[in-house]
């Protein structure tokens, strides 16, 4: 699928449950600022919130339900790996956009998939999990860019209207993130 097709696909996903990803990602948003108050905390739930929101729109998608509990799940399932993971990848990216930017792009889109390939593996290690994704990415990096520039407008306008609009763009953002995924995976991503 082309990138605009991946665009298309999730807002079929999203269809009849814009509100409550909107409701997820508020809370989520809410969880992950109050967090970033303090750098420790953030670090430690980043992985966690990361791998809980990915589960919410993953169920979404599959069984066109919402259910806000599994927001949190990664707070009860595995905590340990999806603080592993979301440590290393925030250091990692981190310290790439130190390292004049670029660097922390290619290490943000390369793991990008982590958390999407522990939700499928419930026994893979967050370690593992950064390994798979940056092996799944390869060569493939590029067109994931490609397709989160393709939400820059939205995200301009998530400026404007003072970052309300985020609360429809990060689940949108996501969704097609998880179609990219599954293409990738070979999993049925194109049904409409």
């Amino acid at each position: 699928m082309t990138n605009q097709q991946l665009m298309q696909w999730a807002k079929a996903q999203l269809k009849g449950g814009w509100a409550m990803a909107a409701l997820a990602t508020l809370i989520y948003a809410i969880i992950g600022t109050v967090a970033s108050w303090t750098y420790i905390v953030a670090l430690i739930i980043a992985g966690p919130l990361y791998y809980g929101y990915y589960s919410y729109l993953n169920h979404q998608v599959d069984y066109k339900q919402s259910d806000l509990n599994l927001l949190f799940c990664g707070f009860t399932n595995r905590f340990a790996q999806n603080l592993v993971a979301g440590l290393l990848m925030t250091l990692a990216v981190g310290i790439g956009m130190v390292l004049l930017i670029v660097p922390g792009i290619i290490l943000a889109c390369g793991f990008s998939m982590t958390f999407l390939i522990m939700i499928d593996d419930p026994n893979i290690t967050g370690v593992d999990a950064l390994k798979a994704s940056w092996n799944l990415m390869k060569g493939q990096k590029w067109n994931f860019f490609c397709l989160i520039l393709r939400f820059i407008g939205w995200i301009l306008l998530c400026i404007i209207t003072f970052g309300i609009l985020v609360l429809w763009i990060e689940p949108y953002m996501s969704t097609a993130q998880i179609g990219f995924y599954r293409q990738l995976r070979g999993q049925n991503a194109t049904t409409f």
